[in-house]
């Protein structure tokens, strides 16, 4: 089985010469959960950012879905869906609206039946027609699983 997501050789060194990432290598297949734990400062933001392709690498490769994450970037940051840690929704939208928004930025057409199907898996069908304000911490959390799902 190939990894959804593949790192070799990885490094990271910013300007003035801190070094974020240093030879990092890392498979994840798909079904596993994987998890990435560390102190502040250990690189955790730095390497989803490069496997997100928002920070570029000094050094090494990153697959996502089998694609090089600088060279075919479009095609891997359409295999990716972030859930970023601090939450960022249009309030004023309705859940169905939001999720369905996101699927349209990857230039996924409209697709009913897949967002009604991610929205029950994470328990918001209910909320679909409810504002983004009017929901809690947790179910916002989930409105952001939701885009990042939405295409696919």
């Amino acid at each position: 089985m190939s990894a959804v997501i593949s790192v070799k050789d990885l490094n990271k060194i910013y300007q003035g010469g801190f070094q974020a990432l240093k030879n990092i290598n890392l498979d994840i297949h798909a079904g596993e959960i994987f998890a990435l734990l560390g102190p502040n400062g250990a690189g955790k933001t730095t390497l989803i950012s490069i496997i997100c392709g928002i920070v570029n690498p000094s050094s090494g490769t990153v697959l996502a879905d089998g694609y090089d994450i600088v060279r075919d970037y479009r095609e891997a940051r359409s295999a990716i869906g972030l859930v970023p840690q601090e939450l960022s929704t249009d309030a004023f939208e309705t859940v169905w609206d939001t999720v369905s928004f996101s699927r349209g930025l990857f230039g996924k057409p409209r697709n009913d039946a897949h967002i009604e199907k991610v929205l029950k898996v994470l328990s918001l069908w209910d909320k679909r027609d409810n504002k983004i304000m009017m929901l809690s911490g947790g179910m916002k959390r989930r409105v952001m699983i939701a885009k990042a799902l939405s295409h696919e």
